[in-house]
């Protein structure tokens, strides 16, 4: 089956001298893996290919998981944007191993590709520091993959209130019954910007919490079931 789509690079390795695999987040076929023969003697398509790249793509899809790419022409360059500043080009490498983790071959959601496109947009055009994006995307990522947490009820008993509890394994926030384990307290203008990163709203992200971060990061790590490999360094330079 041919498929022509949008999408944006999130990874890609190299095989044999000239050929190469990438993995591609699309608009309309969620996350696709394409080898491609020859790529590296191909300027032009090598560099629409390239990480962070947002180009069109025509693919030709088979029985496997892996299909193969025949065309590839850039629309926004976000790689060459972004590589001149390097807290911003950290921030979106940290997107797209998210988005490579979370996202099985051909699954996804137009809304997924949206969010990965406007958060690099805003990174390449400096509209906001890269620890908001980051912590945006990954929240609004995640419930895009039907984990969203539950902010006012009880992610336990389902009781309606404005809880500052939070625990991992039961989903959300919770009251003070179901606070119980590893549930951790979080003050009032900390869920207040947990809950203004999900929802993108960010005059209510004035300040770095560096508690609420954290926070983003171990509920990205739970329902990843893994750290991802760049997180560590990553977070500590932007």
């Amino acid at each position: 089956m041919l498929i022509e789509d949008e999408g944006i690079v999130l990874r890609s390795w190299p095989l044999g001298e000239a050929d190469g695999i990438f993995s591609i987040l699309t608009r309309s076929h969620g996350k696709v893996r394409a080898a491609a023969k020859g790529i590296k003697k191909n300027r032009l398509m090598r560099a629409a290919a390239s990480p962070l790249n947002r180009s069109r793509f025509i693919f030709w899809r088979g029985k496997g998981e892996l299909a193969k790419l025949s065309s590839a022409s850039l629309l926004s360059p976000f790689g060459l944007a972004l590589s001149s500043n390097y807290p911003s080009y950290l921030s979106a490498c940290l997107m797209a191993e998210t988005a490579d983790k979370l996202l099985e071959t051909f699954q996804g959601e137009e809304e997924s590709y949206l969010l990965l496109w406007g958060a690099l947009a805003a990174l390449a055009k400096r509209r906001m520091e890269p620890w908001k994006i980051v912590s945006s995307f990954e929240l609004r990522i995640l419930a895009c993959a039907g984990w969203a947490p539950s902010l006012f009820e009880c992610a336990e008993c389902g009781r309606a209130g404005n809880f500052f509890f939070f625990s991992l394994e039961k989903g959300g926030w919770v009251c003070e019954k179901c606070a119980q384990g590893r549930a951790r307290k979080y003050s009032e203008a900390q869920k207040a910007q947990f809950c203004a990163l999900l929802c993108g709203d960010w005059e209510k992200c004035a300040g770095r919490d560096l508690a609420v971060e954290g926070l983003v990061k171990d509920w990205v790590n739970y329902y990843l079931d893994r750290n991802l490999n760049s997180e560590k360094v990553i977070r500590e330079k932007i």
